[in-house]
């Protein structure tokens, strides 16, 4: 199935994004198989370019797997509620389990418990206008418990959602301030250099959770299985569904040391002594373990009422304007007719081009309150007949992927922005190459590439891009903008 191929594509990204920009500093970036500007003769040889047009729609991919749990790649969770104008709205909650650091019989029996508090770590990341420090960067944040377990290795999506105890939150209504969280001493800091976004829990409704759980799991073979069997998990959302701001920030779960992994804190003191003895520097931590905890980022989208609306819903033959997000989101679909008419020679470059539009983003501002997606990532689509043995309308590894041990084929295939010059112009334009795949399909037959494009899925939901389709220049609109599909190809001068 599509989606099951989707999936375990999605797990090879995550990966990808993170090996990428290192590969892109210490490799050596070769687009082309050979390269356009390298001729054995250039009395022998020339080069020449052919340019193929492409017709582009944008889609909604919903099919983001949110519960990825790699080693070594960190989990980053989007909490909170964002609008964009174009894109409409984007409201994301974090469930997830946790264990306790220490399941001694009768943990607390010789303790009074002072309070219990939330940690959700800061990523250090947030989307959106972090210029503002008004109300548009205000959030309320509230945790609930889930009424539901969850399974460690079980997938879960972007549309995934757990019932909640909203008759007994476990923490009242919380507001911050989205840019506090990077203040590494700030209010939401425990301790210093840990920046994380701090709730108070009702200690009541907590204990009544944690304790039972603790009570069965001392005294069973397997105690961190059975509590989290026993306790749920939990979930950290808004406290108001329609409170909308400029920015949403992503929290990690998984870390190092106490203050840096999701947790609830559970700050005691021994009977008998003042309260200044309380055990601050050492609280009892439940927290979150990449090894026994699941997780996911639920996340909806709302753009009914918006701009991005029409280009999911067009008719057109050709999109003039399509748009991509990160996972979950936009993405875009494109064919490329007409590749048996490529001249015969030797294909040096295969380039699929897509253009970023100015008077919807204005890309020369590194400082924009919603850049444009990263990396753009290209998926093929069968028709039937090509490639050999997969179904139309399933998706594939395009040839250039391969092999897929090996993460150098992403920096052959690109799909990263560069500026093209036309002129006194400056064309922003993300290039994905596609050489072998495009010669596996002349060498089959085959007249038409069709794929998928999509962003990562990283900052899930995240990094927007409004570009010039295939159709751009029927809207009467500057050819510089028009997306193409250009090949660069070798063939012996006449004698």
């Amino acid at each position: 199935m599509i989606l099951n191929y989707r999936f375990r594509r999605n797990l090879l990204l995550v990966i990808q994004l993170f090996a990428l920009a290192v590969l892109s500093q210490t490799g050596c970036k070769e687009n082309t198989l050979i390269n356009s500007k390298v001729s054995p003769s250039n009395n022998a040889v020339s080069v020449l370019s052919y340019s193929l047009p492409v017709i582009t729609h944008t889609y909604e991919d919903d099919t983001t797997v949110t519960s990825t749990n790699l080693g070594g790649i960190p989990i980053y969770q989007a909490v909170g509620a964002i609008y964009d104008p174009f894109f409409g709205t984007m409201t994301a909650s974090t469930y997830f389990q946790l264990i306790p650091t220490d399941i001694t019989p009768a943990i607390f029996a010789d303790d009074s418990i002072d309070s219990a508090i939330l940690i959700l770590p800061y990523s250090g990341y947030t989307y959106g206008d972090t210029t503002s420090t008004g109300e548009g960067l205000t959030q309320t944040y509230q945790v609930f418990y889930m009424l539901d377990t969850m399974g460690l290795g079980s997938t879960y999506y972007a549309s995934s959602t757990k019932p909640i105890d909203l008759a007994h939150p476990l923490s009242a209504p919380t507001t911050i301030n989205i840019s506090s969280l990077k203040d590494s001493f700030g209010i939401n800091v425990i301790p210093s250099n840990y920046p994380s976004l701090r709730i108070k829990l009702n200690l009541a409704n907590v204990m009544s959770r944690i304790l039972p759980a603790l009570d069965s799991a001392s005294t069973n073979a397997n105690p961190f299985l059975t509590f989290v069997d026993m306790f749920n998990g939990i979930c950290v959302k808004t406290a108001n569904a329609n409170q909308y701001t400029n920015a949403i920030p992503y929290f990690e779960l998984d870390g190092t040391t106490i203050y840096s992994e999701a947790a609830i804190l559970v700050y005691y003191h021994p009977y008998g002594y003042p309260l200044d003895t309380t055990v601050t520097q050492n609280p009892e931590a439940y927290y979150f373990s990449t090894g026994s905890c699941a997780h996911f980022n639920s996340i909806s989208k709302s753009y009914s009422r918006y701009p991005i609306s029409n280009l999911i819903h067009s008719t057109q033959k050709n999109d003039s304007i399509i748009a991509l997000s990160n996972q979950p989101g936009q993405s875009i679909d494109v064919m490329i007719p007409g590749i048996k008419s490529i001249p015969a020679g030797v294909i040096n470059k295969a380039e699929l081009q897509l253009a970023l539009i100015p008077r919807y983003y204005s890309y020369l501002n590194l400082s924009d309150t919603l850049p444009a997606a990263e990396n753009i990532s290209p998926l093929g689509i069968g028709n039937g007949t090509y490639p050999a043995g997969v179904g139309a309308g399933l998706a594939y590894e395009i040839a250039d992927r391969y092999p897929l041990t090996s993460l150098t084929p992403l920096t052959v295939m690109d799909g990263n922005l560069h500026a093209f010059t036309y002129g006194s112009t400056t064309v922003w334009k993300y290039t994905i190459d596609l050489p072998r795949e495009t010669i596996a399909s002349i060498a089959a037959g085959n007249d038409t590439i069709h794929l998928h494009l999509s962003g990562t899925s990283d900052y899930y939901g995240a990094f927007h891009a409004v570009l010039g389709g295939g159709g751009y220049n029927s809207a009467g609109a500057d050819s510089m903008y028009v997306a193409r599909f250009v090949v660069t190809y070798s063939k012996l001068k006449n004698p």
